[in-house]
């Protein structure tokens, strides 16, 4: 099996997802992302599960927490090792709430990850969970699948929760505006075409001025960063948040 990406526990990379800024790589989602999660932050003292956990970026958002770390045992100072099965050495029902941030994508039986999720969760607790909508593969060490809103929430059901809320994240245009920015790269400006100027202009302008976009991005679509997933109109989607209970 190959090893885990043990990047995600550098201190720039937990950075940019806990402090992200205009400028950064993936500002515009990561942004969105951070907005999102900020909403679950809390001083509860709450028995918490980070379900594969990587660097654990958002651990301050649960600052009274009894916070536990799941994740392969190539991850440092993690509570428990996990492999391929998903499957927590720990009792039924020992957590108040389990956060599954940027993981299920990850995982190669989903279904085994929320079941799991489930079992460990106490009566009344929560599984905060985001994953991607659209999003390029980056396999960590692998990268299985993507959801829909509605898949995501059947998976959830299926596994036994009741989806509480279900938030779309970085929508419609400003998803755009990600993509452009993210795929600059494909834009060959070797050629002498007719357009090859207009192209080296506009890889130059997001290469030289990565703030000027990101802030653009927020200043006209600002309301596409959190859509609830009933709202009509928001197809296109890099994320999502799933917020389901345990009954």
């Amino acid at each position: 099996m190959a090893a885990p990406d043990t990047s995600i526990q550098d201190n720039e990379y937990i950075r940019k997802r806990l402090n992200p800024k205009p400028g950064d790589a993936d500002y515009i989602h990561l942004g969105d992302l951070f907005l999102a999660l900020e909403q679950c932050r809390t001083d509860e003292k709450l028995a918490v599960l980070d379900y594969g956990s990587g660097g654990s970026p958002y651990r301050s958002l649960f600052p009274e927490a009894e916070y536990k770390r799941a994740d392969f045992a190539e991850m440092s100072g993690i509570d428990y090792v996990i492999g391929n099965n998903s499957v927590v050495d720990e009792a039924d029902g020992s957590f108040d709430l389990i956060f599954s941030t940027q993981v299920a994508e990850h995982v190669s039986d989903p279904r085994a990850y929320f079941a799991e999720s489930h079992r460990l969760l106490k009566t009344g607790g929560r599984l905060i969970c985001t994953t991607h909508g659209t999003y390029p593969d980056h396999g960590c060490p692998y990268d299985f699948q993507r959801w829909t809103a509605e898949g995501l929430k059947r998976d959830l059901e299926f596994a036994g929760f009741t989806v509480a809320k279900m938030y779309k994240l970085t929508t419609n245009a400003r998803a755009l505006m990600y993509f452009v920015q993210r795929f600059s790269g494909w834009f060959d400006t070797s050629s002498s075409g007719v357009y090859a100027p207009i192209l080296r202009i506009y890889r130059s302008f997001l290469h030289r001025r990565p703030k000027t976009w990101h802030k653009l991005a927020d200043r006209l679509f600002s309301e596409n960063q959190i859509v609830d997933s009933t709202e009509i109109g928001h197809d296109l989607y890099v994320g999502l948040m799933a917020v389901a209970i345990k009954k």
